[in-house]
């Protein structure tokens, strides 16, 4: 029975930061993406991969943090080291150095990459996070 109560309140926590950071995203959501009339449909794909994480996350170097770090600049950075936001100690700590490589595996279960990361929301879907992580390289 323990178990079972262990896993009702995992599901519960994770539940509350999905919606959380759905309610922030639609509540407090900047004009995230510049949809100009240039735009080519990967840009737009690209875009909309990154949807979901947007609701934490921003991109633009110009705009600070949201719930989760801003991610201009990313890719080539150390994990854990934009000024400005309180990481988790797990992430300081991680060592990692934010590539294709890292943030694929990152994306697909940050848990397992980062046990202790506040982290909650996995990709599952490959070229999803393929999609994402080209979108982070572009900004």
């Amino acid at each position: 029975m323990r178990s079972g109560r262990s896993s009702i309140g995992s599901l519960s926590r994770l539940l509350s930061a999905v919606a959380a950071c759905l309610l922030l995203g639609a509540c407090g959501q900047r004009d995230v993406f510049n949809h100009s009339a240039d735009a080519t449909p990967h840009e737009r794909e690209l875009e909309r991969a990154f949807a979901l994480c947007a609701g934490c996350h921003d991109t633009r170097a110009d705009l600070g943090h949201r719930v989760g770090p801003n991610l201009h600049g990313v890719i080539g950075r150390r994990a854990g080291s934009a000024p400005g936001y309180t990481y988790s100690d797990a992430m300081k700590n991680s060592g990692i150095v934010w590539d294709a490589q890292t943030l694929d595996a990152f994306l697909a279960s940050p848990q397992k990459q980062v046990p202790g990361t506040r982290m909650r929301n996995a990709t599952s879907d490959p070229q999803r996070r393929r999609a994402v992580i080209e979108y982070l390289s572009r900004h």
